[in-house]
């Protein structure tokens, strides 16, 4: 499936984040053309530089971005590559905030403002970096694939008649209360089933807040115990762009064969008469 996977690595995400960078601060000549093919001197500079980038997606790791709410009774920890470290809320927090719902709504807006910061305290050291080592923008040419041929992680996910459709049965398959969405224990099925492992409730709530618009800023309690909409499950399945942009991979039809082709063998298994045995004497 798709949580454990919400962050990438290092090198993905600061290639994301230069991305980004380059789109609002290069001015058009500053841009080079990405070279087609790889050349050996092209190589060698990636290499070098390849090791200043490992760094910083280090440095970033131990980076930290503290938001609070409610006078500091609650404080939430991201690192620099927008991972939620540590969440802490004092015994007096529910009474300052009024109410649960309240406390989770301010929880909220402190989850935000953190993934906010340590987006906005990363993006200069990864424009730094790309601007020192324009090579890394040649990249995907040579380090992705073998030889020259640069593999597209994403070439599979297509929007047709037909992945909408496996999209849209997977969807319904673990939608098991029917309300249109699939709630955290319903996403936690998918990812096992899928998978074969478990997702934690922070995964779940980063992959809610990443597929929500504007960055989930007008998210509430509310929608985030509700979850994935069809709708978003569904482009998530099917939406290459979108995928590119989370740093994961998708691809339905091996996610719907997996699922369907156990639940025919369950099946199968439940109408295989029980055999049984005669001694003769």
């Amino acid at each position: 499936m798709f949580a454990q996977r919400t962050f990438c690595s290092p090198r993905l995400s600061a290639r994301r984040l230069a991305i980004s960078a380059v789109s609002r601060k290069a001015a058009p000549k500053e841009i080079q053309a990405l070279q087609s093919k790889a050349n050996l001197k092209l190589i060698q500079a990636q290499a070098a530089a390849g090791h200043k980038m490992k760094d910083l997606g280090q440095s970033l790791l131990q980076s930290k971005f503290e938001a609070k709410a409610l006078d500091g009774s609650a404080v939430v920890t991201f690192d620099g590559m927008q991972n939620l470290r540590k969440v802490e809320i004092s015994e007096d927090a529910v009474s300052k905030a009024g109410s649960a719902t309240a406390l989770a709504e301010e929880l909220l807006k402190a989850l935000q403002d953190g993934h906010d910061q340590s987006l906005q305290g990363s993006e200069d050291q990864v424009w730094s970096l790309y601007q020192k080592y324009p090579e890394l923008m040649q990249a995907p040419l040579t380090q992705i694939g073998a030889g020259n041929t640069a593999q597209d992680l994403w070439a599979n996910v297509t929007k047709t008649n037909e992945t909408m459709k496996l999209a849209e049965e997977l969807f319904h398959h673990f939608d098991k209360d029917k309300d249109g969405h699939w709630n955290f224990q319903e996403t936690s099925q998918v990812q096992m089933a899928t998978e074969g492992t478990e997702m934690t409730e922070e995964s779940f709530n980063s992959l809610i807040i990443a597929a929500a618009p504007d960055g989930g800023r007008h998210l509430t309690e509310v929608d985030m115990d509700r979850g994935l909409s069809k709708e978003q499950v569904l482009d998530l399945y099917t939406n290459a762009q979108r995928q590119r942009q989370l740093g994961f991979v998708l691809d339905i039809r091996k996610d719907h064969a997996h699922v369907f082709s156990k639940a025919k063998d369950t099946e199968e298994s439940k109408e295989e008469p029980t055999k049984t045995s005669l001694a003769v004497d």
